[in-house]
Protein backbone atom coordinates (compact mmCIF):
# COMPACT_ATOMS: atom_id res chain seq x y z
CA UNK A 1 0.00 0.00 0.00
CA UNK A 2 1.44 3.38 -1.02
CA UNK A 3 -0.75 6.16 0.37
CA UNK A 4 -0.23 9.64 -1.04
CA UNK A 5 2.30 8.31 -3.56
CA UNK A 6 1.69 10.69 -6.46
CA UNK A 7 4.06 12.05 -9.08
CA UNK A 8 5.50 9.07 -10.92
CA UNK A 9 4.46 9.67 -14.49
CA UNK A 10 2.26 7.03 -16.07
CA UNK A 11 4.77 6.07 -18.77
CA UNK A 12 7.54 5.59 -16.20
CA UNK A 13 5.68 4.06 -13.31
CA UNK A 14 5.24 0.27 -13.29
CA UNK A 15 1.74 -1.17 -13.04
CA UNK A 16 0.58 -1.39 -9.41
CA UNK A 17 -0.57 -4.54 -7.74
CA UNK A 18 -3.29 -4.68 -5.07
CA UNK A 19 -3.85 -1.37 -3.20
CA UNK A 20 -1.27 0.45 -5.30
CA UNK A 21 1.78 -1.58 -4.13
CA UNK A 22 4.43 -1.56 -6.80
CA UNK A 23 6.36 -4.75 -7.41
CA UNK A 24 9.90 -3.32 -7.41
CA UNK A 25 11.56 -6.63 -8.22
CA UNK A 26 9.66 -7.14 -11.46
CA UNK A 27 9.47 -3.45 -12.45
CA UNK A 28 12.50 -1.51 -11.20
CA UNK A 29 12.08 2.24 -11.10
CA UNK A 30 14.12 4.21 -13.63
CA UNK A 31 14.91 7.70 -12.39
CA UNK A 32 14.62 10.53 -14.92
CA UNK A 33 14.51 14.31 -14.48
CA UNK A 34 10.79 14.33 -15.25
CA UNK A 35 10.15 12.00 -12.33
CA UNK A 36 11.23 14.70 -9.88
CA UNK A 37 8.04 16.64 -10.62
CA UNK A 38 5.42 15.67 -8.07
CA UNK A 39 1.77 16.32 -8.86
CA UNK A 40 0.05 18.36 -6.18
CA UNK A 41 -3.46 17.57 -5.01
CA UNK A 42 -6.12 19.50 -6.93
CA UNK A 43 -8.46 21.17 -4.44
CA UNK A 44 -12.20 21.40 -4.98
CA UNK A 45 -13.87 24.84 -5.05
CA UNK A 46 -14.11 26.21 -1.53
CA UNK A 47 -11.67 23.65 -0.17
CA UNK A 48 -8.75 24.87 1.96
CA UNK A 49 -5.51 22.84 1.95
CA UNK A 50 -2.57 23.89 4.10
CA UNK A 51 0.77 22.15 4.55
CA UNK A 52 3.46 22.52 7.21
CA UNK A 53 6.82 20.92 7.84
CA UNK A 54 8.29 20.08 11.23
CA UNK A 55 11.91 19.54 12.14
CA UNK A 56 14.31 19.92 15.04
CA UNK A 57 15.65 23.41 15.58
CA UNK A 58 19.43 23.28 15.67
CA UNK A 59 20.02 26.96 16.39
CA UNK A 60 21.96 27.21 19.66
CA UNK A 61 22.18 25.13 22.79
CA UNK A 62 18.87 26.34 24.22
CA UNK A 63 17.05 25.44 21.01
CA UNK A 64 18.48 21.93 20.89
CA UNK A 65 15.76 19.32 20.54
CA UNK A 66 12.94 21.87 20.08
CA UNK A 67 10.55 21.07 17.24
CA UNK A 68 9.56 23.95 14.99
CA UNK A 69 6.74 24.11 12.44
CA UNK A 70 7.10 26.07 9.22
CA UNK A 71 4.85 26.57 6.18
CA UNK A 72 5.46 24.12 3.35
CA UNK A 73 3.74 22.80 0.25
CA UNK A 74 1.88 19.60 -0.52
CA UNK A 75 4.33 18.94 -3.33
CA UNK A 76 7.24 18.80 -0.89
CA UNK A 77 5.26 16.71 1.59
CA UNK A 78 4.21 14.17 -1.03
CA UNK A 79 7.76 13.97 -2.29
CA UNK A 80 8.99 13.22 1.23
CA UNK A 81 6.43 10.46 1.62
CA UNK A 82 7.44 9.05 -1.73
CA UNK A 83 11.09 8.93 -0.65
CA UNK A 84 10.11 7.26 2.60
CA UNK A 85 8.11 4.59 0.79
CA UNK A 86 10.97 3.92 -1.60
CA UNK A 87 13.46 3.72 1.25
CA UNK A 88 11.22 1.23 3.04
CA UNK A 89 10.93 -0.92 -0.08
CA UNK A 90 14.67 -0.82 -0.61
CA UNK A 91 15.35 -1.81 2.99
CA UNK A 92 13.00 -4.73 2.52
CA UNK A 93 14.59 -5.62 -0.79
CA UNK A 94 18.04 -5.32 0.77
CA UNK A 95 17.28 -8.21 3.10
CA UNK A 96 16.62 -10.60 0.22
CA UNK A 97 18.86 -9.32 -2.61
CA UNK A 98 22.26 -10.63 -3.56
CA UNK A 99 25.31 -9.35 -1.71
CA UNK A 100 26.56 -7.53 -4.81
CA UNK A 101 23.62 -5.13 -4.89
CA UNK A 102 23.00 -4.81 -1.15
CA UNK A 103 25.45 -1.95 -0.55
CA UNK A 104 24.06 0.60 -3.08
CA UNK A 105 20.49 0.03 -1.93
CA UNK A 106 21.47 0.32 1.69
CA UNK A 107 23.26 3.63 1.06
CA UNK A 108 20.21 5.10 -0.70
CA UNK A 109 17.89 3.82 2.00
CA UNK A 110 20.04 5.30 4.74
CA UNK A 111 20.08 8.68 3.04
CA UNK A 112 16.30 8.63 2.68
CA UNK A 113 15.87 7.46 6.22
CA UNK A 114 18.07 10.22 7.57
CA UNK A 115 15.95 12.70 5.67
CA UNK A 116 12.85 11.14 7.24
CA UNK A 117 14.27 11.74 10.68
CA UNK A 118 14.92 15.41 9.96
CA UNK A 119 11.52 16.50 8.69
CA UNK A 120 7.90 15.41 8.72
CA UNK A 121 4.77 17.08 7.35
CA UNK A 122 1.22 18.00 8.30
CA UNK A 123 -1.44 18.54 5.62
CA UNK A 124 -4.75 20.03 6.79
CA UNK A 125 -7.74 19.70 4.43
CA UNK A 126 -10.95 21.56 5.21
CA UNK A 127 -13.89 21.51 2.84
CA UNK A 128 -17.53 22.62 2.84
CA UNK A 129 -20.10 19.88 2.95
CA UNK A 130 -20.12 18.08 -0.39
CA UNK A 131 -21.68 15.07 -2.01
CA UNK A 132 -20.18 11.64 -1.61
CA UNK A 133 -19.21 11.44 -5.29
CA UNK A 134 -17.27 14.73 -5.19
CA UNK A 135 -15.30 13.71 -2.11
CA UNK A 136 -14.69 10.24 -3.53
CA UNK A 137 -13.19 11.68 -6.72
CA UNK A 138 -11.02 14.08 -4.71
CA UNK A 139 -9.74 11.39 -2.34
CA UNK A 140 -8.78 9.20 -5.27
CA UNK A 141 -5.91 11.64 -5.86
CA UNK A 142 -4.35 10.59 -2.56
CA UNK A 143 -4.12 6.96 -3.65
CA UNK A 144 -5.46 5.66 -0.38
CA UNK A 145 -6.81 2.16 0.08
CA UNK A 146 -10.37 1.91 -1.31
CA UNK A 147 -11.62 1.01 2.18
CA UNK A 148 -10.36 4.33 3.57
CA UNK A 149 -11.70 6.28 0.59
CA UNK A 150 -15.18 4.82 1.11
CA UNK A 151 -15.12 5.89 4.77
CA UNK A 152 -13.73 9.38 4.20
CA UNK A 153 -16.13 10.18 1.36
CA UNK A 154 -19.14 9.97 3.71
CA UNK A 155 -18.49 12.44 6.56
CA UNK A 156 -22.14 12.37 7.61
CA UNK A 157 -21.68 8.72 8.64
CA UNK A 158 -18.45 9.22 10.59
CA UNK A 159 -18.28 7.81 14.10
CA UNK A 160 -15.37 7.63 16.50
CA UNK A 161 -13.20 4.71 15.41
CA UNK A 162 -9.62 3.67 14.72
CA UNK A 163 -8.62 1.54 11.73
CA UNK A 164 -5.00 0.41 11.48
CA UNK A 165 -3.38 -1.08 8.39
CA UNK A 166 0.26 -1.98 7.96
CA UNK A 167 1.53 1.35 6.61
CA UNK A 168 -1.22 3.83 7.53
CA UNK A 169 -3.78 4.29 10.28
CA UNK A 170 -7.10 6.12 10.24
CA UNK A 171 -8.68 7.65 13.32
CA UNK A 172 -12.04 9.43 13.39
CA UNK A 173 -11.81 11.86 16.30
CA UNK A 174 -14.70 13.84 17.74
CA UNK A 175 -13.98 17.45 18.70
CA UNK A 176 -15.83 20.45 20.06
CA UNK A 177 -17.00 23.09 17.57
CA UNK A 178 -15.26 26.45 17.47
CA UNK A 179 -17.89 27.83 19.87
CA UNK A 180 -19.03 25.04 22.27
CA UNK A 181 -22.02 27.15 23.35
CA UNK A 182 -23.53 27.03 19.87
CA UNK A 183 -26.05 24.36 18.98
CA UNK A 184 -24.33 22.67 16.05
CA UNK A 185 -23.93 19.18 14.66
CA UNK A 186 -21.32 16.86 16.07
CA UNK A 187 -17.89 17.59 14.58
CA UNK A 188 -15.55 14.77 13.58
CA UNK A 189 -12.08 14.97 12.07
CA UNK A 190 -10.36 12.21 10.12
CA UNK A 191 -6.69 11.69 11.02
CA UNK A 192 -4.49 9.79 8.57
CA UNK A 193 -1.12 8.95 10.08
CA UNK A 194 1.75 7.36 8.24
CA UNK A 195 5.55 7.63 8.40
CA UNK A 196 6.56 11.30 7.97
CA UNK A 197 3.05 12.57 7.22
CA UNK A 198 -0.11 13.47 9.13
CA UNK A 199 -3.28 14.40 7.22
CA UNK A 200 -6.24 16.01 8.98
CA UNK A 201 -9.48 16.11 6.98
CA UNK A 202 -12.88 17.43 7.99
CA UNK A 203 -15.93 19.22 6.61
CA UNK A 204 -17.66 22.34 7.90
CA UNK A 205 -21.10 23.89 7.26
CA UNK A 206 -21.40 26.30 4.36
CA UNK A 207 -22.12 29.28 6.63
CA UNK A 208 -19.08 28.65 8.88
CA UNK A 209 -15.53 29.89 8.49
CA UNK A 210 -12.97 27.13 7.95
CA UNK A 211 -10.14 29.34 9.16
CA UNK A 212 -11.40 29.54 12.76
CA UNK A 213 -10.53 26.06 13.97
CA UNK A 214 -7.39 25.80 11.86
CA UNK A 215 -6.00 29.06 13.25
CA UNK A 216 -6.52 27.78 16.81
CA UNK A 217 -4.67 24.56 15.99
CA UNK A 218 -1.86 26.39 14.20
CA UNK A 219 -1.34 28.93 17.01
CA UNK A 220 -1.12 26.10 19.54
CA UNK A 221 1.16 23.75 17.63
CA UNK A 222 3.72 26.36 16.59
CA UNK A 223 4.42 27.28 20.22
CA UNK A 224 7.65 26.12 21.81
CA UNK A 225 7.78 22.45 22.85
CA UNK A 226 4.16 21.72 21.88
CA UNK A 227 5.20 18.95 19.47
CA UNK A 228 7.08 16.26 21.43
CA UNK A 229 8.86 14.72 18.42
CA UNK A 230 9.52 15.78 14.79
CA UNK A 231 7.45 12.95 13.32
CA UNK A 232 3.92 12.31 12.18
CA UNK A 233 3.18 10.61 15.52
CA UNK A 234 4.52 13.66 17.37
CA UNK A 235 2.30 15.93 15.27
CA UNK A 236 -0.64 13.63 15.96
CA UNK A 237 -0.04 13.81 19.72
CA UNK A 238 0.20 17.62 19.64
CA UNK A 239 -3.02 17.86 17.60
CA UNK A 240 -4.86 15.49 19.94
CA UNK A 241 -3.51 17.28 23.01
CA UNK A 242 -4.81 20.60 21.68
CA UNK A 243 -8.36 19.32 21.32
CA UNK A 244 -8.27 17.42 24.61
CA UNK A 245 -7.23 20.65 26.31
CA UNK A 246 -10.06 22.51 24.55
CA UNK A 247 -12.46 19.97 26.00
CA UNK A 248 -10.89 20.38 29.44
CA UNK A 249 -11.24 24.16 29.23
CA UNK A 250 -14.92 23.85 28.27
CA UNK A 251 -15.53 21.52 31.21
CA UNK A 252 -13.77 23.90 33.63
CA UNK A 253 -15.91 26.79 32.38
CA UNK A 254 -19.03 24.71 32.93
CA UNK A 255 -17.83 23.80 36.41
CA UNK A 256 -17.29 27.50 37.23
CA UNK A 257 -20.76 28.35 35.90
CA UNK A 258 -22.21 25.55 38.02
CA UNK A 259 -20.55 26.90 41.17
CA UNK A 260 -21.87 30.40 40.41
CA UNK A 261 -25.40 29.03 39.97
CA UNK A 262 -25.08 27.17 43.27
CA UNK A 263 -24.10 30.40 45.02
CA UNK A 264 -26.96 32.27 43.34
CA UNK A 265 -29.40 29.69 44.68
CA UNK A 266 -28.06 30.10 48.20
CA UNK A 267 -28.25 33.90 48.13
CA UNK A 268 -31.57 34.46 46.31
CA UNK A 269 -33.41 31.30 45.41
CA UNK A 270 -36.67 33.06 44.53
CA UNK A 271 -35.07 35.05 41.67
CA UNK A 272 -32.92 32.23 40.31
CA UNK A 273 -33.19 31.81 36.52
CA UNK A 274 -33.93 28.18 35.81
CA UNK A 275 -33.16 28.69 32.10
CA UNK A 276 -29.47 29.10 32.94
CA UNK A 277 -29.46 25.65 34.48
CA UNK A 278 -31.18 24.17 31.42
CA UNK A 279 -28.65 25.77 29.05
CA UNK A 280 -25.71 24.59 31.15
CA UNK A 281 -27.14 21.07 31.23
CA UNK A 282 -27.60 20.95 27.44
CA UNK A 283 -24.07 22.24 26.87
CA UNK A 284 -22.63 19.75 29.33
CA UNK A 285 -24.37 16.83 27.62
CA UNK A 286 -22.57 17.71 24.38
CA UNK A 287 -19.22 18.17 26.14
CA UNK A 288 -19.58 14.91 28.07
CA UNK A 289 -20.26 13.02 24.84
CA UNK A 290 -17.13 14.52 23.27
CA UNK A 291 -14.98 13.76 26.33
CA UNK A 292 -16.10 10.12 26.40
CA UNK A 293 -15.52 9.65 22.65
CA UNK A 294 -12.08 11.29 22.83
CA UNK A 295 -10.97 9.07 25.68
CA UNK A 296 -12.17 5.96 23.88
CA UNK A 297 -10.40 6.93 20.64
CA UNK A 298 -7.11 7.66 22.42
CA UNK A 299 -7.23 4.29 24.17
CA UNK A 300 -7.89 2.66 20.80
CA UNK A 301 -4.83 4.41 19.34
CA UNK A 302 -2.70 2.89 22.10
CA UNK A 303 -3.85 -0.56 21.01
CA UNK A 304 -3.53 0.17 17.27
CA UNK A 305 0.12 1.27 17.65
CA UNK A 306 1.16 -2.36 18.00
CA UNK A 307 -0.18 -3.34 14.56
CA UNK A 308 0.74 -0.44 12.24
CA UNK A 309 3.79 1.50 11.11
CA UNK A 310 1.67 4.64 10.83
CA UNK A 311 1.80 5.10 14.62
CA UNK A 312 5.01 5.15 16.62
CA UNK A 313 4.92 6.65 20.12
CA UNK A 314 8.13 5.00 21.29
CA UNK A 315 10.11 8.26 21.42
CA UNK A 316 7.27 10.30 22.92
CA UNK A 317 5.83 7.83 25.42
CA UNK A 318 5.67 10.48 28.14
CA UNK A 319 3.61 12.83 25.97
CA UNK A 320 1.26 10.00 25.04
CA UNK A 321 0.84 9.03 28.71
CA UNK A 322 0.02 12.66 29.53
CA UNK A 323 -2.53 12.69 26.71
CA UNK A 324 -4.18 9.55 28.09
CA UNK A 325 -4.23 11.03 31.59
CA UNK A 326 -5.78 14.29 30.36
CA UNK A 327 -8.51 12.58 28.36
CA UNK A 328 -9.35 10.29 31.27
CA UNK A 329 -9.39 13.30 33.61
CA UNK A 330 -11.82 15.09 31.28
CA UNK A 331 -14.21 12.17 31.45
CA UNK A 332 -14.08 12.05 35.24
CA UNK A 333 -14.39 15.83 35.65
CA UNK A 334 -17.34 16.00 33.29
CA UNK A 335 -19.05 13.27 35.30
CA UNK A 336 -18.57 15.31 38.50
CA UNK A 337 -19.92 18.48 36.88
CA UNK A 338 -22.88 16.49 35.58
CA UNK A 339 -23.54 15.21 39.09
CA UNK A 340 -23.37 18.77 40.49
CA UNK A 341 -25.82 20.03 37.87
CA UNK A 342 -28.17 17.18 38.65
CA UNK A 343 -28.05 18.15 42.33
CA UNK A 344 -28.90 21.76 41.46
CA UNK A 345 -31.75 20.57 39.30
CA UNK A 346 -33.05 18.40 42.11
CA UNK A 347 -32.90 21.42 44.43
CA UNK A 348 -34.93 23.48 41.99
CA UNK A 349 -37.46 20.71 41.52
CA UNK A 350 -37.69 20.17 45.29
CA UNK A 351 -38.24 23.90 45.81
CA UNK A 352 -40.96 23.95 43.19
CA UNK A 353 -42.57 20.89 44.72
CA UNK A 354 -42.40 22.47 48.17
CA UNK A 355 -44.01 25.66 46.86
CA UNK A 356 -46.76 23.62 45.23
CA UNK A 357 -47.33 21.68 48.45
CA UNK A 358 -47.63 24.92 50.42
CA UNK A 359 -50.23 26.22 48.02
CA UNK A 360 -52.15 22.97 48.17
CA UNK A 361 -51.99 23.09 51.99
CA UNK A 362 -53.46 26.60 51.96
CA UNK A 363 -56.26 25.48 49.70
CA UNK A 364 -56.89 22.48 51.95
CA UNK A 365 -57.13 24.72 55.05
CA UNK A 366 -59.56 27.07 53.30
CA UNK A 367 -61.64 24.13 52.14
CA UNK A 368 -61.69 22.70 55.69
CA UNK A 369 -62.78 26.07 57.14
CA UNK A 370 -65.62 26.64 54.69
CA UNK A 371 -66.86 23.05 54.68
CA UNK A 372 -68.90 23.31 57.99
CA UNK A 373 -70.09 26.78 57.00
CA UNK A 374 -71.34 25.37 53.72
CA UNK A 375 -73.03 22.54 55.63
CA UNK A 376 -74.90 25.00 57.91
CA UNK A 377 -75.92 27.13 54.95
CA UNK A 378 -77.26 24.06 53.22
CA UNK A 379 -79.27 22.96 56.24
CA UNK A 380 -80.83 26.38 56.88
CA UNK A 381 -81.57 26.79 53.22
CA UNK A 382 -83.89 23.78 53.07
CA UNK A 383 -87.58 24.67 52.47
CA UNK A 384 -89.25 22.97 55.43
CA UNK A 385 -92.28 24.57 57.12
CA UNK A 386 -91.36 23.60 60.69
CA UNK A 387 -87.87 25.10 61.31
CA UNK A 388 -88.03 26.82 64.76
CA UNK A 389 -84.61 28.50 64.52
CA UNK A 390 -85.73 30.49 61.52
CA UNK A 391 -88.47 32.14 63.58
CA UNK A 392 -86.16 33.08 66.47
CA UNK A 393 -85.58 36.77 67.17
CA UNK A 394 -82.22 37.81 65.65
CA UNK A 395 -81.66 34.38 64.06
CA UNK A 396 -79.74 35.82 61.09
CA UNK A 397 -77.27 37.76 63.23
CA UNK A 398 -76.78 34.83 65.57
CA UNK A 399 -76.12 32.48 62.63
CA UNK A 400 -73.47 34.82 61.15
CA UNK A 401 -71.79 35.23 64.55
CA UNK A 402 -71.75 31.46 65.07
CA UNK A 403 -70.22 30.83 61.62
CA UNK A 404 -67.57 33.48 62.21
CA UNK A 405 -66.71 32.05 65.62
CA UNK A 406 -66.47 28.53 64.16
CA UNK A 407 -64.12 29.73 61.41
CA UNK A 408 -61.86 31.46 63.95
CA UNK A 409 -61.73 28.34 66.09
CA UNK A 410 -60.68 26.22 63.09
CA UNK A 411 -58.02 28.72 62.03
CA UNK A 412 -56.62 28.73 65.59
CA UNK A 413 -56.62 24.93 65.66
CA UNK A 414 -54.73 24.71 62.33
CA UNK A 415 -52.22 27.29 63.56
CA UNK A 416 -51.59 25.34 66.77
CA UNK A 417 -51.14 22.18 64.73
CA UNK A 418 -48.53 23.90 62.55
CA UNK A 419 -50.41 23.66 59.29
CA UNK A 420 -50.36 27.40 58.62
CA UNK A 421 -46.53 27.51 58.60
Amino acid sequence: MTPLLVGDSAELAPPPTSYGVVDVQRHPLIRTPSEESINTVTALPGMVIKCHSINVNAGGRRAEGVCTIRPSTTKVALRAVQLERRAARKRQQNNTSLATIQQPLADDAVSSSSFAVKESYWIDIETPQRSTDELYDFLQQLRLPPFFVSILSEPSNWTSEVVALKQVSLAIFQILPTDPNETVEITHVALLSMPRLLVTFHTFPQNNDAEGLYQLEWQYMKQRERVPEPSSSGLLLAWLQFHVRRTARAIRELRLATVEMDQAMDSDFANFDFEQLVEAKNCLLAVVAVAEEQNGTIEALAVAEQSTEGLDFANCRGAFSMLQANSSSNERLSARVDKHLNELRERVMAHREDTLNQRLALLTILSAIFMPLTLLSGIWGMNFENMPELAMHGAYQKALFGMFALALCMVYSFHRAGWSS
